[in-house]
């Protein structure tokens, strides 16, 4: 892992750029000697990424540094580090879409830090899609949203939703290693992440028809909340699982999410919203009757349409005589 302030390797001063560059290849013959998959770079710094050549000079720095990594069997992995040059989705996405021309097969990748597209107030789902065909590295830690000092804790000490995280890092074709970056200040620390993460990790090694198997934690809080009618934390939530899951099940839980949504805006007095998004959430919710991982679908449907049939029948200006007592909650079969 690279430490940008000791690698200047774009630089207007041609000394301290080729002694930037010098240090980093000393890196990568050590990775190479430790038998590292990857070197990790930040890029540019936002400061020295201003003006309109320094995308170029970014780019011309990757080429040189992915030539040195070709040589050495070392992957060049770009990090989505908050402060640098690749920190949004659609920075990440003009990157990908240069790699090719940059360096020989397997030479550039992307590491992974969800830590850091949080701080960004970067989507960390559409990042992972974004990098998903050179994703060589992921970087774990914490962040607490409402606490200025909860920055880097141990994965499960903050916010951000591991369960579905971990399901989009395996959906993206990742298979290595998955870095904790964050300090083991208590001796129980590391104990107590591989507890939380490697039930994650091993739920999504499981094979044959998702519907059959116990919801993950993500979505149990999701239907949580929408049984307390909060509808908006639960789309908030489920949003997380929809982005994560790659196969058909991402559906269901679209599903439910815009069943949600829908008494969302009813309960706003926004009638054509409500409609649009039960409409659709009993039309995706309607692919996985009569059950599916545990929950009645075929009571959420047939409980839903008759809220529908309600609101459409009131009209926009009857939303205050909607029966609130006819709201589903998602049952268990």
């Amino acid at each position: 892992h690279a430490f940008q302030q000791l690698h200047p390797v774009v630089s207007p001063y041609r000394r301290r750029r080729e002694e930037g560059i010098a240090l980093f290849r000393r890196g990568i013959e050590a990775a190479a000697a430790l038998v590292a998959r990857a070197i990790v770079w930040h890029g540019l710094t936002r400061q020295d990424a201003q003006g309109p050549a320094a995308w170029d000079a970014f780019l011309e720095a990757t080429e040189e540094l992915a030539s040195h990594c070709a040589e050495a069997g070392v992957t060049l992995a770009v990090e989505n580090v908050s402060w640098c040059v690749l920190s949004s989705v659609r920075e990440v996405m003009a990157f990908a879409a240069r790699i090719p021309e940059l360096g020989p097969p397997g030479s550039i990748g992307f590491a992974f830090d969800p830590f850091q597209a949080a701080e960004a107030g970067a989507n960390p789902f559409m990042l992972l899609a974004a990098m998903e065909a050179a994703l060589v590295d992921v970087h774990l830690s914490d962040r607490a949203e409402r606490d200025p000092g909860g920055r880097h804790l141990p994965p499960g000490d903050g916010d951000l939703p591991w369960p579905a995280l971990i399901r989009a890092v395996a959906a993206a074709g990742y298979d290595g290693p998955m870095m904790i970056e964050s300090a083991l200040r208590e001796p129980d620390t590391l104990d107590r992440v591989r507890a939380r993460l490697e039930p994650l990790i091993a739920a999504v090694a499981r094979e044959g028809d998702p519907c059959k198997w116990p919801p993950p934690d993500g979505v149990l809080e999701g239907i949580r909340l929408f049984n307390d009618r909060q509808f908006y934390e639960a789309h908030e939530t489920l949003e997380h699982e929809w982005h994560a899951e790659r196969r058909p099940i991402r559906q269901f839980y679209q599903g439910i999410l815009q069943i949600g949504v829908g008494f969302h805006h009813a309960r706003g007095g926004n009638h054509r919203g409500a409609v649009l998004l039960l409409t659709d959430g009993i039309e995706k919710a309607s692919g996985f009757l009569p059950g599916c991982q545990g929950m009645d679908t075929a009571r959420l449907v047939r409980e839903s349409q008759a809220c529908l049939d309600q609101i459409v029948a009131l009209g926009p200006d009857g939303l205050e005589r909607f029966d609130w007592d006819l709201v589903p909650i998602v049952h268990a079969r």
